[in-house]
């Protein structure tokens, strides 16, 4: 599907933006490469907990932060994922398109999941930046938005494409995968974080010679399936033992979910947090009442995937 909108004049006219957050239904993941990152194989579904970004032409450059995950750990300089998004598209397309527009927008940010837990909440604010600036100047090409994404950050590509996916290399190789109905999900956040870097290292310490990374035949046909129980015997994380190394909490949290009757505890990305697979919304009521009373789990969060990716939802 093309990106480009070339109908569309450039606007002065704010725009809001919603893009997903995430969770790994599986994550394989082989050695690293020369250039220190590690082969992955995983795959993404998006989930219905969204962030909503605001670009406002014609500003100062500001950067306001709220929602329920809007905290003092979400910069507000130039550092800011989003702003930091919009940069690599002014940088891609000066000297071929006017990109003024985008120099002085005010980014207002809703934030709606939860930060540094695994679920790609900053990747999603950059995925909703990229599109919502291509959207002001008029469209831009799938090709140079995906090479943005990539230079920010190796989940920004999916989360500008949503649904369910398969991703290689450092996730940012994507193919879609085909998915029946919804899986129902409780992602439980921890009030502690992990370092993605630390537990990569120390996943090398553990397997130093890991074997190539793949996705399981019986992750993909339990999806196309929509079998929230097949999927529960073949999905998995190679990162889940060195994330409960360095927080052994959350083996107690896995197993608390086992006992409620989760079909699955997932640990996403390389954690915190920690998805747990249900057969059904009663099912995931259920569990989300048991694990809000569980220790170590700071929230319990119903949700559901796939969603939709990166996409304009109003323009005032």
């Amino acid at each position: 599907m093309s990106a480009q909108l070339h109908s569309r004049p450039t606007t002065l006219t704010p725009v809001k933006v919603q893009a997903p957050g995430k969770i790994n239904v599986h994550l394989g993941v082989g050695g690293s490469g020369d250039d220190g990152y590690h082969e992955l194989a995983t795959v993404f579904q998006a989930l219905n907990l969204h962030e909503t970004l605001t670009l406002i032409p014609g500003g100062s450059s500001s950067i306001v932060v709220g929602g329920r995950y809007g905290d003092d750990e979400v910069p507000q300089d130039e550092t800011n994922v989003a702003r930091r998004a919009i940069n690599h598209l002014i940088a891609s397309l000066e000297g071929e398109r006017d990109v003024d527009v985008l120099r002085d927008l005010d980014i207002v940010i809703d934030k709606q999941v939860p930060v540094a837990g695994g679920m790609g909440g900053g990747s999603a604010d950059a995925a909703a930046a990229l599109c919502g600036a291509a959207h002001l100047i008029g469209g831009v090409d799938d090709a140079v938005l995906h090479d943005c994404a990539v230079d920010v950050g190796a989940d920004v590509a999916f989360l500008l494409r949503g649904g369910t996916a398969i991703g290689c290399g450092r996730g940012e190789k994507l193919s879609p995968v085909l998915t029946r109905g919804q899986f129902h999900w409780v992602m439980a956040t921890s009030a502690r974080q992990l370092s993605t870097p630390a537990i990569y290292s120390r996943f090398d310490e553990l397997i130093p010679n890991p074997e190539p990374a793949e996705v399981p035949a019986e992750v993909l046909t339990a999806l196309a399936a929509g079998d929230p129980d097949t999927l529960a015997t073949a999905a998995g994380n190679d990162l889940t033992d060195a994330a409960v190394s360095a927080l052994p909490e959350l083996a107690e949290v896995m197993e608390a979910g086992r006992d409620a009757g989760a079909l699955l505890p997932l640990i996403s990305g390389s954690g915190p947090t920690i998805g747990f697979l249900a057969r059904d919304a009663h099912h995931a009521l259920d569990l989300a009442v048991l694990l809000q009373a569980t220790r170590g789990v700071k929230e319990a969060l119903r949700t559901t995937g796939p969603a939709p990716g990166a996409h304009v939802v109003s323009q005032n």
